[in-house]
């Protein structure tokens, strides 16, 4: 992952008697410290402080030059007004606010630094209106919860920014026939994204023709390796691992050759009506493997799943909600098996079968084939998150694996409770009437951990609409009413 670049600077004027010099360099050291242990690159804007405009415009153009990601004001002493509009002016780059604290309760003020930013951010909102500038304040020397913290959270959230819009992610075979709500306008998400690569013309015989062409030996290797973390291996499943091989390699491959970092994979029909064959726990290898894989030919599912990936460092999965259950406030996160092993509750999985697409016949067993991985998730806490609507909009939920026995259809999936929306607790019955008033896309991305503060942020700086509770009624609701 590329990392965040922060542009520092400092602003002041010379009327208050603080040793702002001091102060500003033991910043610098303090954050020289922390972009080590928080993973980004500082970058020190003019290492004097900046009191004029002439100051200001040199100091943006140094920021644009260097390609800062987010321009760091600290505002060390109370600063000129006039400042502001040039510093919140900067290109291609966030703004923070930073307010220091004044180290003295009484006697005269030696920076009034809290006053000044509290300017700045009242320039922007009123003066500069129109504009629509986002910023974030911070405040307190660095180990100050508000500044420390403050600024974790915006480093994640933005490491994420920059790391999708330098993503490349294919559609592989197009969206699974009947999947509808899972079209999507790649113009209005290049928007959001400005720099993100979308391939969407790749076909399913590319990747066919590729497994087709290994021979036995090369695969071998594979066949060993996903077949070692396996509990079982369903007889059905068994004469397909060879298949199932073929195709993960030609995946990896053609992923290698082509630099993607996300795919989103129409597993539904041809795999079935060609090799009588599931593609899940293909899927599952691939995002075992660190690389985004969304099912179903979901691209939008597949940048989100990115987006938590950046946030994260960590594996994540794309579910369905198959059912919920008010009884002890839970709902069945599920889909066929394409779940990485990250996600197992003892890290293996037993290698299934999927439904074949096929009508079941009466009085004979369903219809069914391989490869797919059987699986419960193990306890834990994990963020939900899919970009809504037009792109501007974003689904936040979370909610905690549960640590018991409960019954669930074969397949990746686990019991969700301690269900979550934008952060506050929602029942079951809100839960579900939310997604259904506010037609939700039936994907959800998943990762483990808390990462809503961060998701939280991203939505505010690219000015996403996060999805808003809709509590249940019993008569018929829209959204726009």
């Amino acid at each position: 992952m590329e990392k965040v670049k922060i542009g520092l600077i400092s602003t002041s004027q010379l009327s208050f008697p603080g040793d702002k010099k001091s102060l500003f360099d033991a910043s610098i050291k303090a954050l020289e410290a922390m972009s080590v242990r928080m993973g980004f690159e500082l970058c020190v804007i003019s290492g004097n402080t900046l009191i004029s405009p002439e100051d200001a415009e040199s100091a943006v153009r140094e920021a644009q030059a260097l390609k800062v990601d987010l321009l760091l004001a600290q505002c060390t002493s109370f600063s000129a007004g006039f400042l502001a509009p040039i510093l919140a002016k900067v290109k291609n780059a966030y703004l923070g606010l930073w307010a220091i604290e004044e180290g003295a309760s009484e006697g005269v003020v030696p920076f009034n630094s809290f006053c000044s930013i509290n300017m700045y951010s009242a320039i922007i909102g009123n003066y500069l209106r129109d504009h629509d500038i986002p910023f974030k304040w911070f405040y307190g020397n660095p180990g100050h919860e508000l500044f420390d913290d403050r600024l974790e959270v915006t480093v994640r959230a933005l490491t994420a920014i920059k790391n999708i819009r330098s993503a490349k992610v294919a559609l592989i075979g197009g969206i699974a026939p009947g999947f509808d709500d899972l079209y999507f306008d790649e113009r209005k998400l290049l928007k959001t994204f400005d720099g993100l690569k979308i391939n969407r013309l790749h076909e399913f015989s590319e990747i066919k023709d590729r497994a087709l062409r290994y021979k036995l030996p090369e695969l071998e290797e594979v066949i060993r390796d996903m077949s070692k973390d396996a509990h079982s291996i369903h007889p059905k499943a068994a004469p397909l691992l060879e298949t199932n091989a073929r195709f993960y390699k030609a995946y990896k491959d053609f992923i290698s050759e082509n630099g993607y970092d996300g795919i989103a994979v129409s597993c539904w029909p041809k795999f079935q009506s060609d090799f009588n064959y599931s593609v899940c726990s293909v899927i599952a290898g691939l995002n075992d493997d660190g690389i985004v894989a969304a099912c179903e030919g979901d691209i939008p599912s597949a940048v989100s799943m990115l987006i938590l990936k950046y946030l994260s460092d960590d594996k994540t999965m794309l579910m369905d909600l198959s059912a919920f259950d008010e009884s002890d406030e839970t709902v069945l996160m599920w889909h066929c098996g394409p779940a990485s092993k990250r996600f197992a509750s003892d890290g293996k999985y037993d290698l299934g079968v999927n439904y074949h697409g096929l009508p079941h016949e009466e009085g004979c067993a369903p219809n069914c084939c391989g490869v797919t991985r059987d699986m419960v998730f193990m306890p834990g806490h994990v963020t939900i998150a899919r970009l809504a609507g037009e792109f501007d909009q974003m689904f936040l939920a979370e909610g905690d694996f549960i640590d018991r026995e409960k019954k669930s259809f074969f397949g990746s999936r686990g019991w969700l409770e301690n269900l979550m929306l934008n952060r506050e607790s929602i029942s079951v019955r809100c839960f579900i009437n939310t997604i259904l008033v506010q037609r939700f896309a039936h994907h959800y991305p998943i990762v483990y951990g808390d990462y809503s503060r961060e998701i939280s942020e991203l939505a505010a700086w690219l000015n996403l609409r996060l999805v808003r509770k809709i509590p249940y009624e019993q008569y018929m609701q829209r959204e726009s009413v």
